[in-house]
């Protein structure tokens, strides 16, 4: 089982929503409520900005990055049902894996010590060098070539619609998880194999899934 990072084993919309009201708050402009941040969840930097902020101006990116780690650090959390789940799909003999978008996820997950419950944690930029982002599937290429695992043998699961898209791309099953914005009903008319609104039902699927 291979898995997204943001938004599927840890929340991170309010460290997003923090810096954001970051930068509002050094422009003069209103602070955004995590409501409208949950909103723009899965979009890019710039949509965020016009989505909360009201346009786009690419000095603003900086702004945000500027202040993105430290908010990351105090902010970013596990779900709930994370590291229960963790523990009991090692215990079952599944091999675990991260697959972000994030250039250099290693760090983030040892911050919140979800590191050690992976087999590997695949970035753009880490432990294979330069790979493309997803959807373009690289990254899961590289991880199930190092694994020497099989894409059928393999599922995706994530928030968004570019995690489908990547792990269709990848010749993987995808799952969508139903805590960023994306609900049942838009996950299956992306196709995916199953949707799910918390980890512990990675624990049955994988049961039935055994037996056939």
């Amino acid at each position: 089982m291979v898995f997204d990072h943001d938004m599927t084993i840890v929340d991170s919309s309010y460290a997003i929503m923090a810096g954001f009201n970051y930068v509002a708050r050094h422009e003069g402009l209103p602070e955004v409520s995590h409501e409208l941040t949950m909103k723009y969840i899965a979009t890019p930097i710039p949509t965020y900005c016009e989505g909360l902020l009201g346009e786009y101006r690419p000095e603003w990116i900086k702004l945000y990055r500027s202040c993105s780690e430290k908010y990351e650090r105090e902010l970013i959390k596990p779900f709930d049902d994370t590291v229960p789940t963790l523990i009991k799909l090692h215990e079952m003999g599944i091999k675990l894996a991260v697959i972000s978008n994030r250039e250099y996820p290693q760090k983030v997950l040892e911050r919140t010590g979800l590191d050690k419950y992976f087999d590997a944690i695949v970035g753009a930029l880490e432990p294979y060098g330069k790979l493309e982002y997803k959807p373009n599937p690289a990254m899961m290429n590289a991880l199930l070539a190092h694994m020497n695992i099989k894409p059928e043998h393999t599922i995706y699961i994530g928030d968004a619609d570019i995690d489908v898209l990547f792990a269709e791309a990848s010749g993987v099953r995808p799952v969508g998880i139903t805590k960023g914005n994306f609900t049942h009903e838009d996950f299956h008319l992306l196709g995916v194999w199953k949707s799910i609104d918390s980890l512990s039902e990675l624990i049955d699927i994988a049961n039935e899934d055994s037996k056939n």
